[in-house]
């Protein structure tokens, strides 16, 4: 479904399930060590030291880790959350410098105190009505404190010439965002955006330097299959 005034896309959810529902998304991942050396890990960890050097920050979907842990080793107070058993067991065994914590977001959230930055990768996209989890996520928002958000990019030249054979539009994705979406969405919460972006550079795999350059030059010409804002919560 698309909206007639803003152009964004949405699943309608009378006719959606939820996939991971009775099953958790992780099952049949291997649990390796995080690799904290790929690009976009660092090109994130960047976005988010320009406007918040350090504290305590929260990354919510954490997955693997990754964040969390580049933002420890950065001097953060840092966690993560996830509603998998199966990662976050894994990250309490192993890497218990960082607060782990596993449950449904819009329960747990509130019960974990404030942040200066919390931070979503990936996971909007997979949110029933985002605006409200995004008010709930308001606060634990330090006055003063960053919410970063990165998604898929509708909006974005790959996505527009595939169209629907578009490799975002999975079942177990209900929303499609560009970044003027972003943008309403940091205003309907009472937030300032201070930078939005968008990234070739998420895809896999992110080693070789050329591979690196070559994503770089197909973003600056249109082909931005990510889109983040950083905002700011009102001091």
């Amino acid at each position: 479904m698309t909206c007639r005034r803003c152009g964004f896309r949405f699943t309608d959810l009378s006719t959606w399930k939820y996939p991971y529902a009775e099953k958790d998304y992780y099952n049949n991942a291997t649990l390796n060590p995080p690799n904290l050396q790929h690009a976009f890990l660092h090109r994130r960890v960047s976005q988010i030291t320009r406007h918040c050097e350090t504290g305590r920050s929260l990354d919510v979907g954490c997955g693997f880790g990754e964040i969390p842990l580049l933002l420890h080793a950065r001097g953060f107070s840092a966690a993560g959350l996830d509603e998998s058993l199966v990662t976050i067991d894994y990250l309490q065994a192993h890497y218990p410098q960082v607060e782990w914590y596993r449950g449904e977001i819009s329960a747990l959230i509130p019960k974990l105190g404030q942040f200066d930055v919390v931070t979503l990768y990936h996971v909007l996209e997979h949110i029933p009505n985002p605006v409200d989890i995004l008010r709930v996520l308001r606060s634990i928002v330090r006055p003063g404190g960053y919410l970063v958000i990165e998604v898929p990019n509708a909006g974005g030249l790959k996505a527009r010439i595939n169209r629907h054979h578009w490799h975002y539009y999975l079942e177990h994705h209900v929303n499609y965002f560009q970044g003027k979406h972003l943008r309403m969405l940091a205003k309907r919460i009472g937030f300032t955006t201070l930078e939005v972006a968008g990234f070739y550079d998420f895809t896999y795999p992110t080693g070789a330097k050329w591979k690196v350059a070559m994503k770089s030059i197909l973003g600056s010409v249109g082909f931005r299959d990510v889109v983040s804002i950083v905002m700011q919560c009102p001091a």
